[in-house]
């Protein structure tokens, strides 16, 4: 009897060790699976012409698919009343190459079988922005539980989830984004620098030619990464 007892109370202690070391992974993991169900529910299941923009997203994507450059503009794309003069090409030009594989795969692919898989694609793309957001939270709140909020509310944010099951340039500027403030951050705490100042300028460069939008944010990061360089060049180099 006392043998089982004590088998008992090690099984309990070895949960609670499991629990104390894991319990942040566990709970990350849970809500990370709950994203990705409702956003691959969208993807999958969600009619055309719902997600904001993304029959004009899909038709520069299949324009792009024609060549391995940038295309001029056509009937096709002024009708929708965007240029692709004006606008950045690299979000439009991965989704090209990818159109191009998945013919390869599969030559008689449809519209509807070529839409979805853009979206997945794009759900891709938002687990990407919500790893980033839980490294970035880490490096900011320090308590193991809190750090998880800001992935929560992330994922709870509708027009987040929705955008992630559509294809929407939005997704991929996102990830750029929070990638780009995760290695800033690091800059800032003075974690190797030079290895996260490449990371943050190289995402949001990168970033700037999915969308112009990002360019407010290269400049302030730009400033206060300068003046951080500057105060504190003697002890960084």
């Amino acid at each position: 009897m006392e043998n089982k007892f004590a088998e008992l109370k090690n099984l309990i202690h070895k949960i609670d060790q499991f629990r104390c070391t894991h319990g942040t992974k566990i709970v990350l993991l849970i809500i990370i699976s709950i994203f990705m169900s409702y956003s691959v529910f969208i993807a999958v299941n969600l009619d055309r012409n719902i997600i904001p923009d993304e029959p004009a997203h899909f038709t520069f994507s299949k324009h792009y698919s024609s060549t391995w450059g940038i295309p001029p503009d056509v009937p096709e794309t002024y009708a929708l009343g965007w240029y692709i003069y004006r606008n950045p090409f690299l979000y439009y030009w991965i989704n090209g190459r990818i159109i191009n594989v998945l013919e390869l795969i599969k030559p008689n692919i449809s519209d509807w079988q070529m839409l979805v898989a853009l979206r997945l694609v794009n759900v891709i793309y938002a687990l990407g922005t919500v790893i980033f957001c839980f490294f970035l939270s880490k490096e900011l709140i320090k308590h193991k539980w809190l750090s998880l909020l800001p992935v929560f509310m992330l994922t709870n944010t509708l027009m987040f989830v929705f955008l992630a099951g559509g294809v929407n340039y939005d997704n991929l500027a996102n990830l750029f984004s929070m990638a780009g403030l995760f290695f800033f951050v690091r800059v800032l705490e003075r974690k190797d620098f030079l290895t996260n100042s490449f990371g943050w300028i190289i995402s949001i460069f990168a970033g700037a030619l999915v969308k112009f939008t990002l360019l407010p944010l290269g400049l302030i990061l730009s400033v206060i990464w300068i003046v951080f360089l500057l105060k504190n060049k003697n002890q960084i180099f």
